[in-house]
Formats: structure tokens, C-alpha cells, sequence
């Protein structure tokens, strides 16, 4: 606000006349002619002033006003402002309870990507085992193979063996049965021959004892 400066009045030098002095006239009148000079024009000082002090009184309240207004219009945005805070800290705690959650979430899948590290170690150093048992058993498994193809061999012959043996066991056992039935045939026989010797016997010794 810019307040217009009042101007300087000017005194007006009124001389007081005792009433014992001798009047001077002539000088009287150019004092007061003097006086009323300077009565008209600080009249016109004071006019000016009045109109310059109004004209600054309006500035004034204008700018009060202007003041008031932005004084509202700071209330307002300071209490927006504060809406605006508060929907801030709701959505900064919303950001930190999410920022929480996932720092958790990255901690465990750490802790889940070390664990698997460690079990895929694991399962590499055991691959190796398998790998190297893998090859000891293919190895171990040529070597049985060879033996099973011996074995093969010898089981063919054990097995052709057999059979030759069967064939001289049936043999055998047909041979035996027909000795088995001769030796039925031969008994008989011999009994029959026996029976026939003793009888022979017993006649020549009949017939022996007749002659003499």
C-alpha cells in the first residue's frame, strides 16, 4: 500500500497587538492581510491533506481487505494443505505397511533362494555320486555280462550234460527193467533146474545104487 505524503503546512505569524501599544495601522493591515494569506493557503494545505489522508484511508481499507482476503484464501489453502497432509500420511502409511511387506516378502524369498541354493548343492553333489556309481555299476555290469555269457556257455553245456544224462539214465532204467525181467525169467529158471538136478541126482544115485 502506498500512503500519499502530506504536505508541510506553512504558520501563520499572527502578531498579537497590545491594547496599550500605539496602533500602526498601516503595518496592522499588511499583518493581517499577511495573516489571511496564510490562512487561505493552509486552509488549501489542510484541504489537501484531509483529501490525501481520505484517499489513503480507502487505499487502506482496500488493502485490508485485499489482506483479509488473502488471509481466507491462506486459510483455506492451509487447511486444504492440511487435507491434503493427511491424505498424505494415509497414503505414506499405506506405502510403508506395502514397503514392509514386500522388504519381509524379499527377506523370505532370500532365505527360500538360499535354502534352494544349498539343496541344489546338495542335489549336484549327489548327481556326481550317481554318475560316479552309474559308472561303477556299468562297469561292474560288463563285467557280469562277460560272466553271464560264460555262465551261459556253461549252463548250454550243463544243460546238454543233463539231457545226455537223462537219455543214459532212461537207457539205464530200460536196461535195468530188462534185466529186472530176465533175472524173473533167469530165477525161475534156476529154480527149475535146481528142482531138475536134484531130481537128476536122486535117480543116478538110485539108479547107481541098482547096478551095484
Amino acid at each position: 500500500m502506498k500512503t500519499k505524503a502530506i504536505v508541510t503546512l506553512i504558520a501563520a505569524a499572527l502578531l498579537a497587538v497590545p491594547a496599550s501599544a500605539k496602533t500602526d495601522v498601516p503595518g496592522k493591515i499588511e499583518q493581517l492581510k499577511e495573516n489571511a494569506a496564510n490562512s487561505k493557503l493552509n486552509l488549501k494545505q489542510y484541504e489537501e491533506n484531509l483529501r490525501i489522508v481520505e484517499s489513503n484511508l480507502q487505499e487502506n481499507s482496500r488493502a485490508i481487505k485485499a489482506l483479509e482476503r488473502q488471509k481466507q484464501s491462506l486459510d483455506k489453502q492451509k487447511l486444504e494443505t492440511a487435507k491434503g497432509k493427511s491424505g498424505v500420511d494415509v497414503v505414506k502409511k499405506q506405502l510403508e505397511g506395502h514397503l514392509a511387506a514386500e522388504t519381509r516378502q524379499l527377506e523370505a524369498e532370500k532365505r527360500q533362494i538360499a535354502e534352494l541354493q544349498k539343496a541344489l548343492e546338495t542335489l549336484l553333489e549327489n548327481q556326481k555320486k550317481r554318475e560316479a556309481n552309474i559308472a561303477e555299476y556299468q562297469a561292474k555290469m560288463t563285467t557280469v555280462e562277460t560272466e553271464m555269457a560264460s555262465w551261459s556257455e556253461r549252463n548250454h553245456s550243463i544243460v546238454e550234460l543233463e539231457q545226455a544224462i537223462r537219455e543214459k539214465e532212461k537207457e539205464a532204467l530200460a536196461d535195468r527193467k530188462a534185466f529186472a525181467e530176465k533175472k524173473v525169467v533167469y530165477e525161475g529158471e534156476v529154480a527149475k533146474w535146481k528142482k531138475q538136478s536134484r531130481v537128476s541126482e536122486r535117480q543116478y544115485e538110485n539108479f547107481s545104487k541098482l547096478k551095484e
